[in-house]
C-alpha cells in the first residue's frame, strides 16, 4: 500500500506538471505476443529455450515460478516474438492482464505466449524501459477498465497498446523518478520483512505460552489427583 500510494503520486504529480505526451506506438519497434506451441504444456521441457507466460509477469517483478521451456524447433516457429534484454512485457489477456514488468536477462533466451506482449523500445535513452512499465503499474486501473471491454474475456488489444499516451520526460528526469520509487520499493519492502518477522515472532510466542499453560494443567490436575 505504501509503494502504491508513491507511485500513484510520482505519476499524478507529473499529470500536474503538464509534461506532453506521447504515442507509445511511436517510441517502439516492437509490440507483439506470441503462441503456445502444439500439443500445450505436454511438450514443454525440463530445460531449453524459455516460454514466458503469463504467471511468470508480475507487477515490476519477473517470476521463474513455474518458466516453461521448449525445444529448438518448437523456439524456431516463434522467432518472431524472441524475447531481448530489457523488454518490457505486459500480460494482454486473463485474470492477470495488465501485469508488467521487464524481463530478467537471467531467463534469456526466451519466447512468450499468447498472454503476453512484447514491449520494445526503439532507443533506451528517450525512454527507459524500467520508467515504462513502473507508468504501466501505476496506469493498472485505467488498463484494467479497457480490458473488461472485451466481449468474452479480458483483454488488452495490439492498437490499444500503440495508442497509450506516456509522459514525454527527459531521461535524465524519467531516472530521477525510477530512482525514488525504487528506494520506495525498497524501504516497502523492507517494512514487509519486518513485519513478517514480526508474525512469525508472534506465531512462536502464541505456541510457547500455550505449552506452557498447557503444561501447568497437567502439573496442576497431577497434583490434585
Amino acid at each position: 500500500a505504501l509503494f502504491k500510494a508513491e507511485l500513484k503520486e510520482a505519476f499524478e504529480e507529473v499529470k500536474r506538471s503538464g509534461a506532453e505526451t506521447k504515442r507509445l506506438g511511436d517510441v517502439c519497434s516492437k509490440i507483439g505476443s506470441g503462441a503456445t506451441p502444439l500439443g500445450g504444456k505436454s511438450t514443454y521441457l525440463e530445460e531449453g529455450i524459455s516460454l514466458i507466460r503469463s504467471q511468470n509477469v508480475l507487477d515490476l517483478t519477473f517470476s521463474y515460478q513455474g518458466l516453461a521451456h521448449i525445444s529448438d524447433k518448437q523456439a524456431e516457429k516463434l522467432d518472431g516474438v524472441s524475447v531481448k534484454s530489457e523488454d518490457v512485457l505486459l500480460n494482454i489477456t486473463g485474470d492477470s492482464v495488465a501485469r508488467c514488468c521487464v524481463v530478467d536477462d537471467g531467463c534469456l533466451e526466451a519466447r512468450v505466449n499468447q498472454h503476453v506482449a512484447i514491449i520494445r523500445l526503439k532507443d533506451k535513452k528517450q525512454v527507459s524501459p524500467k520508467f515504462l512499465s513502473l507508468y504501466l503499474v501505476a496506469e493498472k486501473d485505467f488498463l484494467l477498465v479497457e480490458a473488461q471491454k472485451g466481449s468474452t474475456r479480458k483483454a488488452l488489444t495490439k492498437s490499444f497498446i500503440e495508442d497509450i499516451e506516456i509522459p514525454k520526460l527527459e531521461f535524465s528526469e524519467q531516472s530521477a523518478i525510477v530512482a525514488k520509487l525504487d528506494a520506495a520499493l525498497g524501504k516497502s519492502g523492507q517494512l514487509k520483512t519486518a513485519a513478517e518477522k514480526g508474525l512469525e515472532a508472534c506465531a512462536k510466542l502464541r505456541k510457547a505460552i500455550l505449552k506452557e499453560a498447557f503444561s501447568y494443567y497437567v502439573e496442576a490436575t497431577e497434583d490434585k489427583e
